[in-house]
């Protein structure tokens, strides 16, 4: 058994990213000797196994070979024979396909290490074609490494597209895509992902995005300097869509990044057509909102939309203080039913709301 380091870690640590995630890949060894020696395999029909004391995912060297459409039709070769540059031909990108061992001896047969000296993302091999979820994975890692002014070669760029303007993506399961997506919010340099898909033609794939792109692609660079802000980003780039409901069930969108983007986009309407609505239209749209249950999202939001400068800061202010006071609205209940008590509380925030209405 060889054990070699693989993957992310070694181009990360060359190119002096930060990393905490180790994949390794295993040659000369067996199904049989990993469960003997205490790895639990991931999956049943999956060569990767969870290392007993660390966790860290260790996989056999494999080829394979595709079964059918999508990304998890494919069957695996992980005979003792399987060589490291067998393994590695598999992946991605050169930038990905290369190994070191415990001696820290580099392996890299697909020249990635020049690669990252030149700034090129290029496939490793015909084989890339054969996943249809790299193709968000390449775009995810132009915007990891946009500090670094990656380019992506013009072969692999014809690749892309050919791979877009196939079937292959409807097999792609909506998890898978919203994950490498999630990645590449958490990033800096998140608009260049759209950009990239854009770039591919593969765009189309959130319904809906190509309509407000162009607009909302500008306010995601205002925030492209930061990290972590996944549901504020994903949020700016569906800003004003009407099919951002389709997207989120098709890729599974979790619930609270959803919720957050409603928010935004709830109050981003409400205050464009303040004006012409009624202190009644501006209660029930705050209610939709869950203002007065969980005020977060709203305060949150309103911040961001004054941020990418979609509010005054005038408005900005003026709106909080609107919703301060709606919080902390104080009624008599002594002797009240809680019919009663709801109707005063909604009373009594008409009247908060028609206060401000004309300063709005």
């Amino acid at each position: 058994m060889k054990v070699f380091l693989v993957g992310g870690a070694i181009r990360d640590d060359l190119l002096g990213i930060p990393f905490t995630e180790k994949d390794w890949v295993v040659v000369n060894s067996s199904h049989k000797e990993m469960i003997e020696k205490g790895f639990k395999q991931v999956g049943k029909n999956f060569p990767v196994y969870l290392h007993p004391k660390t966790k860290e995912q260790y996989a056999l060297a494999r080829k394979e070979r595709k079964t059918g459409k999508g990304h998890k039709n494919f069957s695996f070769d992980t005979k003792s024979k399987i060589s490291l540059q067998d393994d590695l031909k598999r992946r991605d990108i050169t930038i990905n396909a290369i190994a070191k061992d415990n001696s820290g001896n580099i392996f890299d047969p697909y020249g990635g290490i020049k690669d990252l000296k030149d700034r090129k993302i290029r496939t490793v091999s015909e084989a890339f074609s054969e996943d249809p979820l790299r193709l968000f994975r390449v775009a995810r890692f132009k915007s990891k490494l946009a500090d670094f002014n990656f380019s992506i070669t013009k072969h692999t760029l014809e690749v892309l597209k050919s791979m877009s303007s196939g079937d292959e993506i409807d097999f792609l399961s909506g998890e898978r895509i919203w994950d490498e997506t999630q990645k590449a919010l958490s990033y800096k340099n998140s608009s260049t992902y759209f950009k990239t898909l854009k770039k591919v033609n593969a765009l189309k794939y959130f319904e809906g995005l190509e309509k407000v792109y162009s607009r909302n692609l500008k306010l995601l660079k205002k925030i492209d300097n930061k990290k972590n802000m996944i549901q504020e980003k994903w949020a700016l780039i569906n800003l004003a869509s009407n099919e951002a409901d389709v997207i989120e069930e098709k890729i599974r969108v979790p619930n609270k990044i959803s919720n957050f983007r409603k928010t935004l986009n709830g109050i981003f309407q409400l205050n464009k057509k303040k004006k012409t609505l009624s202190e009644k239209n501006i209660l029930t749209n705050l209610n939709k909102m869950n203002y007065f249950r969980d005020e977060s999202n709203l305060l949150n939001s309103l911040k961001l939309l004054h941020d990418v400068e979609l509010i005054s800061p005038k408005e900005f202010k003026k709106w909080n203080s609107l919703l301060n006071d709606l919080m902390k609205i104080k009624i008599k209940t002594s002797n009240l039913s809680s019919k009663e008590i709801k109707e005063k509380f909604y009373q009594g925030r008409l009247e908060i709301i028609k206060g401000y209405k004309n300063d709005l």
